[in-house]
C-alpha cells in the first residue's frame, strides 16, 4: 500500500469506468481487445434469448419463478430499508453541527460508534427477526455497510480538517463545508471516501443514464439465470451430493456469476448513482484481471472500497496511532475480513469463518507472492483462485461443513 497523507484527496479527475459502453472515452474504446468483451456481451444476451426459448417450449414459461417470489418477499418492508438508512445517516452531520457549537469531542466520539455500529446491529436484527432470504439479506447488510463507511467518513475528515484549521486556519475549509447541502451531495456520491468537494461532469445525460439502464436490466436477467438454472439448485440438492461434485459443478457457474456481480455493481449501479449525483471521477476499478498478486488484485478489484479502508484504517493506524506498516496492513486485512464474514454468516445463518480464514490466509501467500509480481504463473495463480474460491465457500456452507 502507498503511504500517502491522511488529509490528501482520494477523487481528483474525471474519468470514465473501463468497460463503460455508453462513454465513448473509456478505455474500453482504446483497446485492441475491446471485440472480446463484444463478444462476451452476444454471448449473454444471446443465452438470455435460448434460455427463455427453451423454458418456453419445454415448461411454457419464459423463466422460473419461483425464486424470483422468494426474493420479492417482505418487499414493502425491504422497499423502506434504503429511505430509514438514509435518514438515520444524517446523525452524522447533525453530530459535527454539535460539535462546531462546542459538544464535547470524547462524548461525541462515543456517540459516533455508537450511533454508527447501532445502524448495522438493527439492520443484522431485522435480517433475522423477519427470517430474510438471500435477496434481503444481502440488500440490508450491504446498505448499512455502505452507510456505516459514509457516516464514518464524514466524521473522520472532518476531525482531520478541524484539527489542520487549529494548526493553519487558512488551508482548512472547515467548519463551512459542514452544511446539509454538501453532505447530502455525499450521500448520493458513488464515495465511500468524504471530501469538500469533488470532480464533476458538465450535465446529466439522459441518455447515458437510460443505456446504463437498459445494460443493468439485461445483466440483472442473466445473473438471475445463472443463480436460479446453475447454481440455486445444486445448492438445494448438496445434502444428497459428495462435496466434490458440489464443488465441481459450481465452479463455471459461480465465475461467470462472479464477473456478472462485477459488471452489475461496478459498471452500471455505481454509474447511475454517478450520473445523477454528476461525480467525474469514476475509477471504480481498474485492471484487477491482469493481477499477479492478491495485494494487487485488492487494490484493483473495488476501488471505492480499497480507498475507504487505506484511507481510514491503514493510513490512520500508520500515521496516527504509529503502528509499522505490516501491523497496520494486518489489521486492514482482518478489519474488511470481518465485515465479509458477518454479512456472509447473516446470509446463510451461521458463523463458520471459512470466508475470514481465507482472507487472512493471503497475508503470508503474499509474501511469497512478491516473487510471482508481473508474471504468467501469478496470472494464472490469482485466476486459479478466483475460479475455486466462490465455489468452494458455497459448497462448504451448503454442505454444513
Amino acid at each position: 500500500m502507498a503511504k500517502r497523507d491522511r488529509n490528501s484527496l482520494s477523487y481528483i479527475k474525471c474519468t470514465p469506468s473501463y468497460f463503460d459502453l455508453v462513454d465513448r472515452n473509456s478505455g474500453f474504446y482504446k483497446s485492441d481487445m475491446r471485440g472480446f468483451y463484444i463478444m462476451f456481451t452476444l454471448i449473454s444476451s444471446g443465452y438470455i434469448a435460448i434460455t427463455a426459448y427453451v423454458k418456453f417450449v419445454t415448461k411454457g414459461i419464459l423463466f422460473e419463478d419461483s425464486y424470483l417470489q422468494k426474493m420479492l418477499q417482505d418487499f414493502f418492508v425491504v422497499s423502506l430499508i434504503w429511505p430509514g438508512i438514509f435518514c438515520y445517516s444524517w446523525l452524522a452531520y447533525f453530530l459535527q453541527l454539535l460539535i462546531i457549537k462546542g459538544f464535547p469531542l470524547k462524548v461525541a466520539n462515543i456517540l459516533q460508534h455508537f450511533s454508527q455500529s447501532l445502524m448495522f446491529i438493527a439492520a443484522s436484527h431485522l435480517t433475522l427477526a423477519r427470517n430474510w432470504g438471500l435477496t434481503q439479506t444481502s440488500f440490508a447488510t450491504m446498505l448499512a455497510l455502505v452507510h456505516f463507511m459514509k457516516m464514518h467518513s464524514y466524521t473522520m475528515v472532518n476531525r482531520d480538517l478541524r484539527e489542520l484549521a487549529l494548526e493553519n486556519p487558512g488551508k482548512s475549509e472547515y467548519p463551512q463545508n459542514v452544511n446539509a447541502k454538501n453532505f447530502l451531495i455525499f450521500m448520493v456520491t458513488p464515495a465511500l471516501v468524504y471530501q469538500t468537494s469533488y470532480p464533476k461532469i458538465p450535465k446529466f445525460r439522459l441518455s447515458y443514464f437510460l443505456q446504463k439502464l437498459v445494460l443493468l436490466i439485461v445483466q440483472l436477467d442473466m445473473e438471475y439465470i445463472i443463480a436460479s438454472d446453475h447454481i440455486l439448485p445444486i445448492i438445494n440438492m448438496s445434502n444428497v451430493l459428495p462435496l466434490t461434485e458440489v464443488f465441481s459443478r459450481l465452479v463455471i457457474p459461480c465465475l461467470i456469476f462472479y464477473i456478472m456481480i462485477f459488471l452489475i455493481i461496478f459498471e452500471q449501479i455505481l454509474n447511475l448513482f454517478a450520473e445523477m449525483s454528476l461525480f467525474g471521477d469514476r475509477e471504480f476499478y481498474s485492471d484487477w484481471w491482469n493481477s499477479t498478486t492478491f495485494e494487487e488484485f485488492n487494490r484493483k478489484w473495488n476501488r471505492t472500497v480499497h480507498l475507504f479502508l487505506h484511507k481510514h484504517v491503514y493510513l490512520e493506524c500508520l500515521q496516527r496511532y504509529q503502528l509499522s506498516e505490516n501491523t497496520s496492513k494486518f489489521i486492514t486485512f482482518f478489519f474488511s475480513a470481518c465485515c465479509h464474514e458477518m454479512v456472509l454468516a447473516l446470509i446463510c445463518r451461521d458463523i463458520k469463518p471459512y470466508l475470514m480464514l481465507l482472507m487472512i490466509f493471503q497475508i503470508p501467500v503474499m509474501l511469497f507472492q512478491k516473487y510471482l509480481n508481473r508474471t504468467l504463473f501469478g496470472l494464472y495463480f490469482v485466476w486459479g483462485s478466483m475460479m475455486v474460491g466462490l465455489p468452494l465457500l458455497l459448497s462448504l456452507y451448503s454442505k454444513g461443513l
